[in-house]
């Protein structure tokens, strides 16, 4: 997704939230109970971007229930597995890598986890290979998977396939890096006697496996991810402005980027995408729909289009470059204002700057910031902003890989904004988003209202993979490489920032009614009265 703002990457003065799936509206609301049971079934059935998105909503009531964090992050790694195996971009062209090549990006893969992330004093060969068997065993648990590379095994080989790995993962105490890649080359061979399974396609699935043995965040990523995430934050996005998802066998419209073509023109969530060019969408997987939408930019693509309440229609839209700003504003009555940052990108000072004189000309007297749902972004744009409403002290303090880049990041302005601020979080609110609002709460310079942020404190940085022979992209790595804290020296991971007015989005006798932004505008109003 190339512009959703919920899945944001990041590089050290970068940071990254896990939130990025959009949960049903009415989630929220639901009992722990009900919502436990939805999880299970999705679970059950595979559907692992239900599971992740019902186990979203869970940790927003209680993060604290046993078992529920460690069952999110396996339907996290799980829904990921399923996207990389219907990625174009892996498909076609990591998988293309021969026996030895795919070997040889093994060892870079475990050579960068074990000599550049935060936590590899945590691990070894040994953990990297466990983790490889786990995730090749998943593999051969997913239909899909099983369909895509395995149409002729038949299930007792898989068995005794499977049961093989068991052995092997148990057997394994210490490895040296050679032991490992001799241990990897020996279950590559194995699945290829016992399966017809390509040695490549295995080696790869150890490849994705090894990143997990580090942490929650640290993840492989294929050669379209990538360029999403460097795309992203810059701000732009290249193609129609469209993501789709699956619903009850439909390809459907999940979001629709503002200023887009596909805005232009007035398609909206939840529209039914029949067809993109001339080809029937109904036997496609919403990867394989996302990709027919992509292509040189200035060309065009056809969509036939069905939407409630319009009916069917076609719409032609020409791909382009677009600019998603990661700031919008608005002057409210009485001179509090309202501004909205989504995510921290290389353009986020300047627009806040642009926003902020812009505002001041309209009689800014009170400022209500709004980062409810950011989940993250660029570290150092969020100390940035930080620094435009903190004159004296720190912001916050990274602890690194190597400790000659350890850093602590100062406030020292003359020249800030001295006016009232309200900020409003909740529990997508992550990583530089908790930043911002830990530091201006540390240094009394904000009153916060919402719910308890995400508690995410650490960062990552993108390690991008050498070609193969020949040209061929291999995607890259998020490698996470530091933990920051906040002006008091404490970590936000697994603690977040609290507000000081706490209070639900929705009452439960309502779906519309905003109760934590009419709280903000209250709290802004009582403010200016006792200034």
């Amino acid at each position: 997704m190339p512009f959703a703002r919920r899945l944001l990457w990041c590089l050290p003065t970068l940071t990254a939230g896990w939130v990025f799936l959009s949960s049903p509206a009415q989630a929220d609301t639901l009992p722990l109970k009900d919502l436990l049971l939805q999880a299970q079934f999705h679970e059950q059935q595979g559907e692992w971007h239900q599971a992740v998105t019902v186990y979203d909503a869970i940790l927003r009531q209680d993060r604290n229930l046993p078992g529920v964090r460690e069952r999110y992050h396996n339907s996290v790694r799980r829904y990921w597995q399923v996207r990389r195996h219907t990625d174009p971009s892996f498909q076609k062209e990591v998988l293309s890598l021969e026996y030895g090549q795919a070997l040889h990006l093994y060892g870079l893969v475990r050579d960068s986890l074990l000599d550049s992330a935060l936590g590899k004093r945590k691990v070894d060969s040994a953990k990297l290979f466990r983790k490889g068997i786990e995730e090749l065993e998943h593999a051969l648990a997913d239909p899909i998977f099983t369909q895509q590379y395995l149409p002729n095994a038949k299930p007792h080989e898989i068995r005794a396939f499977r049961s093989f790995l068991k052995k092997s993962a148990v057997a394994v105490e210490h490895l040296s890096r050679p032991q490992a890649i001799k241990h990897v080359r020996e279950v590559a061979m194995a699945a290829q006697s016992m399966l017809q399974l390509s040695s490549s396609v295995v080696i790869l699935e150890f490849t994705c496996g090894a990143c997990y043995a580090l942490d929650e965040y640290t993840l492989y990523l294929t050669p379209n991810q990538l360029k999403e995430l460097c795309d992203s934050l810059r701000g732009e996005f290249a193609g129609v402005g469209l993501t789709l998802r699956l619903e009850d066998g439909k390809i459907l419209i999940d979001e629709v980027a503002a200023y887009s073509p596909a805005a232009e023109v007035r398609l909206a969530r939840d529209d039914q995408v029949l067809a993109i060019d001339r080809k029937s969408t109904m036997a496609l997987s919403p990867e394989a729909a996302q990709e027919l939408l992509g292509g040189p930019v200035g060309a065009s693509v056809d969509l036939d289009i069905y939407s409630p309440g319009m009916g069917m229609r076609s719409v032609s839209l020409q791909r382009r470059v677009t600019f998603l700003p990661s700031i919008s504003y608005q002057m409210k009555p009485e001179g509090v204002c309202y501004v909205h940052i989504a995510c921290f990108q290389d353009t986020t000072i300047q627009e806040l700057d642009d926003a902020l004189a812009t505002l001041g000309k309209s009689g800014l007297k009170a400022l209500v910031i709004d980062l409810r749902g950011n989940s993250g972004g660029l570290f150092e744009a969020a100390v940035d902003v930080a620094r435009r409403f903190i004159a004296q002290g720190v912001i916050a303090s990274t602890e690194n890989t190597d400790p000659k880049f350890n850093m602590v990041y100062h406030a020292r302005g003359s020249q800030v904004v001295t006016t009232p601020l309200v900020v409003l979080i909740d529990g997508d609110t992550a990583s530089a988003a908790e930043v911002l609002a830990g530091a201006l709460k540390g240094h009394q310079r904000a009153r916060l209202v919402g719910q308890t942020t995400f508690g995410k404190g650490c960062t990552q940085c993108i390690v991008k993979l050498p070609a193969a022979p020949g040209g061929i992209p291999t995607g890259g790595i998020r490698l996470t490489v530091a933990r920051f804290f906040g002006p008091d020296g404490q970590p936000y991971t697994g603690r977040g920032v609290v507000p000081h007015v706490s209070i639900d989005r929705v009452a439960m006798n309502s779906m519309t009614a905003d109760r934590q932004l009419d709280e903000a505008f209250n709290e802004a109003h009582r403010m200016l009265e006792i200034r």
